[in-house]
């Protein structure tokens, strides 16, 4: 049984334990948060023959595989950032000092910049400290394509690149199958597929969506990845100077690129300014 403690104050923490009690995953859990909603009501549906929730004492950490942090209270609030990082380095420094060594899973908004200061804060390495990035929103993509052109959804493969409030969409290397997708969206009447239009409205929705309903589903499949169930999927991971969402290999040693990353000249670009853009977010809250 793996051993995953939880910590944050919102909606999407009660709705990520949720669906890690009642998941096929065996798990112990752990909340680390005090005041998350319908606490007690948790703690009820852990003793109907789900995954249990236990107390987490400061030797239990050296035990833990993995820790998820959601958000602290409302992700529109215009403090959000500040207090995200100020619990994340509680948080961090708590677990470290008494002797955890696993894997961290930021499944909370703003995850680009709060997954490069979990490792900044904890030391541990890049690999095993990753965000949930546009895991969602690739399959988001996948399914609307896979939809409109009535194929299997595993026949397809199509990412989001980037992050969940700026994402970059590679047509240039979806697939169905052995074929660019592309090859398959001829124009209609002298203008672009429409698809194009419709994965990139339906993507912007998924991202402004409630995450207490989207993201559950996508935490328990990257724990199932830490723990022997390998995912490759666009996740955040750290560079050397801030953080963002490239396809990675998840397994048990963590998070793996298997390839530099190659995409159409102005998918490149784009993403780039990604990049610029999080290097100087981290500058600033550093103080560069």
């Amino acid at each position: 049984m793996r051993k995953v403690v939880i910590c944050g104050q919102s909606q999407l923490t009660t709705a990520v334990i949720k669906t890690l009690i009642e998941s096929s995953l065996p798990l112990e859990l752990s909340i680390l948060s005090s005041d998350v909603p319908a606490e007690a009501s948790l703690d009820l549906l852990s003793q109907m023959g789900h995954n249990p929730i236990v107390k987490l004492t400061a030797k239990g950490w050296g035990e833990v595989d993995a820790l998820v942090v959601t958000d602290f209270g409302d992700a529109t609030g215009s403090d959000f950032q500040q207090t995200m990082l100020e619990q994340l380095r509680k948080v961090m420094s708590t677990a470290m000092a008494a002797g955890f060594q696993g894997k961290v899973l930021i499944a909370a908004h703003e995850d680009a910049v709060l997954t490069y200061f979990a490792q900044r804060f904890s030391g541990l390495a890049k690999e095993t400290v990753i965000g949930l990035g546009t895991f969602g929103l690739s399959a988001c993509f996948e399914r609307l394509a896979s939809s409109a052109l009535k194929v299997p959804r595993r026949q397809v493969t199509a990412y989001a690149v980037g992050t969940a409030s700026q994402p970059v969409l590679l047509w240039s290397r979806a697939y169905v199958a052995a074929t660019p997708l592309l090859a398959l969206l001829p124009p209609v009447d002298g203008m672009a597929n429409p698809l194009l239009t419709q994965v990139s409205e339906a993507v912007s929705e998924y991202a402004q969506g409630e995450a207490a309903i989207f993201w559950p589903a996508l935490v328990q499949r990257v724990l199932a990845g830490f723990f022997g169930q390998p995912l490759l999927a666009p996740l955040t991971v750290i560079s050397d100077a801030a953080a963002w969402s490239i396809p990675v290999l998840i397994n048990e040693d963590g998070a793996q690129v298997l390839a530099p990353m190659t995409a159409a000249d102005a998918e490149m670009a784009a993403l780039e300014a990604v990049q610029t853009t999080q290097a100087a977010q981290v500058a600033a809250i550093q103080g560069e």
